[in-house]
This record gives C-alpha cells, sequence and structure tokens, in this order.
C-alpha cells in the first residue's frame, strides 16, 4: 500500500532539500534508523538492548523503537511502505535504495497487532521498563551500535553524493533535529574514514544475504581511498 502522494512526511522538514526527491532528507534518515532497529528485532535481538545500542551509539535520550512508538506504528510502517515502492523503476529513489525500505518482519507483525487491537495504546514496542532498562551485554550492545553507524553513514554520504544537502548543513541537522551528540561525518573522522567503509561494507554483505538492498555510495569509497577526514567546517 505505498503512498502515492510524493509529499508524504512522517516529520516536517528542517533542512530544504537542495533539488526534489521522494522521501526527502528528514525521514530518509529517521526511517533508515527506525527500520534497522526493527531488523535486529528480526534477527533476535530484545528491545532493551536494541534501545540502548541506540542510546549510547549517539547519544539520544530514546531509542529507534520507543521513537516509532511515539510517530505511530501505522505511520511509520506507510512511510516504509511509501519509500520501498519499486513501482517506477526510473524514479531517483528506487534507483539507488531498491527494497532497502522495505518494512521488516517485526514491523509488519506489529502493525498488523495493532490494526486488530481494541485498545491500539496497548500496542507498543518499548513498554516504559523496556525503554529504561540497561542491556546486560555491552558488547553486544556495541555490535549492534556498529550497524546503527552503518546505516547511519551510508545513508548521510548518500544523500550529499546525491545533492539534496550539503556536507555541513546535513551535519547540523543530525545534531539539531535529531540531537545526536556528534553528527555523522565527525563520527566517520573519529573512527577513520577507512573503519567507516569497512563496516558500511560489512552491513551490506549481511542485507545482502536477506536479498534487501544495501548501497555503499560511491563517494565514501573515493574518500576512503584517499582516507582522509570529511571537511566539516
Amino acid at each position: 500500500m505505498a503512498n502515492e502522494n510524493d509529499s508524504a512526511i512522517l516529520i516536517d522538514e528542517p533542512l530544504p532539500p537542495l533539488k526534489t526527491r521522494r522521501g526527502g532528507i528528514a525521514n530518509l534518515i529517521l526511517v533508515s534508523l527506525i527500520l534497522e532497529a526493527t531488523r535486529m528485532l528480526d534477527d533476535g535481538f530484545d528491545v532493551a538492548t536494541v534501545e540502548e545500542a541506540a542510546k549510547i551509539t549517539f547519544g539520544i535520550p530514546k531509542g529507534y523503537l520507543s521513537i516509532m512508538d511515539d510517530l505511530g506504528i501505522p505511520e511509520v510502517v506507510g512511510m516504509m511502505e511509501y519509500l520501498s515502492d519499486t513501482s517506477d523503476p526510473e524514479d531517483p529513489l528506487t534507483r539507488v535504495y531498491n527494497n532497502f525500505f522495505t518494512p521488516a518482519k517485526s514491523a509488519q507483525m506489529i502493525f498488523e497487532e495493532y490494526n486488530k487491537a481494541k485498545d491500539k495504546s496497548t500496542v507498543i514496542w518499548a513498554s516504559p521498563t523496556d525503554a529504561e532498562k540497561a542491556a546486560s551485554d555491552f558488547l553486544l550492545v556495541q555490535a549492534l551500535g556498529q550497524r546503527f553507524k552503518a546505516v547511519a553513514f551510508m545513508i548521510a554520504v548518500e544523500i550529499v553524493e546525491s545533492g539534496i544537502a550539503e556536507l555541513t548543513n546535513l551535519e547540523k541537522l543530525y545534531k539539531d533535529r535529531f540531537l545526536w551528540d556528534e553528527g555523522p561525518f565527525s563520527m566517520m573522522n573519529s573512527m577513520g574514514i577507512e573503519e567507516a567503509l569497512r563496516i558500511v561494507t560489512e552491513r551490506m554483505t549481511l542485507s545482502h544475504r536477506m536479498a534487501i538492498n544495501f548501497p555503499v555510495p560511491r563517494r565514501l569509497i573515493v574518500q576512503a581511498q584517499k582516507n582522509t577526514p570529511w571537511d566539516v567546517n
């Protein structure tokens, strides 16, 4: 049930895009990270660990499953379906991402549960207990954090590569709108561009095993080959 409306949004766009493309900027960023959280659930990880991984990795007050609860389960799944609509193979978003935004099985299941529930307020990902619960396995939290970073780095570089946003403005968006401690390009600089490419490529391999597309931006590959930091100033 892909949304036919090209102006469909989940959250308002605080950064006007430099050119028009389905999905925009902020919604693409947010949905990709929520989607990764739900795919972690598909892989058998528990809610508390997934939430903790997001909060520690980006220094944010809430994990992405809690954010999905806040935005509305049907709204988020609807946006995933809208972004994953591949009916037009020449669409600029489709050419890059193909089926990347396809809703995870866990997202589809909770959407069905939501639709069947008489009291829809009871259908949520993260109960107050799960949202506040500390994960017991710190190494696992770090590993999931690498997955979140891989998605964040890929999306951020692709948005810049596509000409939709300038790097410095996008870096600021992550800190101001999404409340990250630092933006994705600064994070890549801190860990090293070659290492950033490594974790993105590793996530691509995992994704392809599940028959899900995961683009690796050419600009990230070139930056790693030069082994020079991004200019975030």
